[in-house]
């Protein structure tokens, strides 16, 4: 008690600073910060990030896009990181951004019903009814993400097209349309150079 009066918090468990606050009808507050920022404000710019990414890498090849759109439809009700339709090909990209990937069947079964509601989306951004719908996960490069995507390789499936092929495609988007893009993107840090999990890397993987 005497040690954490003088401020020296170093190496006591948090359970005993709980039950000292609770002993004083006080509650804490643990913030995590990395490299000096909080956590929520790190993985909301590393996701607008991504974002900027995706719909620059689209809008570059000949795709119309829409970021941030938000959908209400009998129930089902959300927002689509980026939304992009190649006219020519009548294709529909659904783009769904993750820095990290958390409860990966909630992600997955998240984009199925924005990809859907593809024709809805698309009609609400006066754009043509799409021959194709194509739902496309695109994850920050990180060790954990690969490892749980490699883990769960059966929940994957739908995201045939992959890396740098899903990438070409979207270049050159043709017939037949894939079921699903799947690719590791990474993630710029403040300064603009790319890193993940420590290393610098290419934009595609």
């Amino acid at each position: 008690m005497s040690r954490i009066e003088r401020g020296g918090l170093r190496g006591v468990p948090v359970g005993v600073i709980e039950r000292l606050a609770e002993a004083l009808d006080a509650s804490i507050e643990l913030t995590v910060r990395w490299q000096g920022e909080q956590m929520d404000r790190l993985i909301d710019a590393g996701h607008a990030r991504l974002q900027e990414q995706a719909a620059a890498l689209l809008a570059s090849n000949g795709w119309l896009v829409r970021s941030e759109v938000s959908f209400n439809h009998f129930g089902d009700r959300g927002r689509v990181d980026v939304l992009a339709f190649h006219p020519s090909a009548r294709t529909l990209i659904v783009v769904e951004v993750k820095t990290a990937i958390g409860d990966l069947q909630e992600t997955l079964g998240r984009i199925e019903v924005k990809a859907r509601l593809g024709a809805t989306l698309a009609a609400a951004a006066g754009w043509n009814l799409p021959q194709d719908v194509v739902p496309a996960l695109v994850i920050a490069d990180r060790r954990a993400a690969r490892r749980t995507a490699a883990q769960h390789e059966t929940l994957f499936t739908r995201y045939s097209i992959r890396g740098r092929a899903a990438v070409a495609w979207i270049r050159r988007p043709h017939p037949p349309a894939p079921n699903g893009l799947l690719w590791f993107a990474s993630l710029p840090n403040s300064h603009g150079a790319s890193v993940t999990g420590g290393r610098r890397v290419r934009t595609v993987t």
